[in-house]
């Protein structure tokens, strides 16, 4: 008999048994939560590339328009700015680069949980998998032991359609392991490198000042390069 999609969907779907009932809905949220991911960490909804320039920019031609730029910011960036001015606002002999540096962290950790949902999948996936496995042998060994006359061929088919649910376990974790690793790194790189460059030419732009997460002399390199 030719390979079909109606043969394909009963081999690997319907002989996979009732955890296939939990896999498919499985598969179905870590492809929904793989595209959320990638939307979410898109450099403009996290930081967009031109938004420390322009701000510098409104600052330098009129402070109002500043303001109102970093109001209407509906990125990270622009919540960590406007997080960080309302605190030295009521707090004005904080260190800015220490409230930048915890309002960056703050809004990374929001980022980590808001994309989290992966690491779940890809822990619960191999587990059901397994489960169903579990299943479908002890349901094979209680046929074999029952037959009258048992036949290895018999047992050897059982067991192939038992690690149908174990296989979908697995191509479901392995992919969804693979995109939460990159999001932890994409999360890291905007905790470590961009936000505290974008937040310090940012923050300069509205103090008339060099701040910076991490170092003055590394604020004032970027705000001169931005400025030139």
């Amino acid at each position: 008999m030719g390979f079909t999609l109606e043969s394909a969907f009963h081999e690997y779907v319907v002989r996979g048994g009732v955890m296939m009932i939990a896999l498919i809905p499985l598969l179905v949220l870590m492809v929904a939560f793989v595209i959320q991911s990638f939307l979410n960490l898109r450099r403009r909804r996290v930081a967009p590339v031109d938004f420390a320039r322009n701000l510098l920019e409104a600052r330098r031609k009129d402070p109002a328009q500043a303001r109102s730029l970093l109001q209407s910011a509906d990125h990270s960036l622009g919540e960590v700015i406007r997080n960080v001015a309302s605190h030295l606002e009521m707090h004005p002999e904080a260190d800015p680069a220490e409230v930048l540096r915890e309002e960056i962290e703050s809004e990374c950790d929001l980022l980590t949980e808001q994309n989290s949902q992966l690491g779940v999948i890809y822990r619960i996936a191999p587990q059901i998998g397994l489960l169903g496995t579990v299943f479908g042998m002890i349901s094979t060994f209680n046929a074999f032991a029952e037959s009258v006359n048992p036949d290895v061929q018999e047992l050897s088919q059982g067991i192939n359609v038992a690690l149908i649910t174990t296989a979908w376990g697995l191509g479901i974790a392995i992919p969804a392991y693979l995109v939460h690793y990159l999001v932890q790194r994409r999360v890291a790189a905007y905790e470590q490198i961009v936000l505290p460059r974008e937040g310090g030419v940012a923050l300069h732009a509205l103090l008339d000042r060099p701040v910076t997460a991490t170092s003055t002399a590394e604020l004032k390199r970027i705000a001169g390069e931005s400025g030139a």
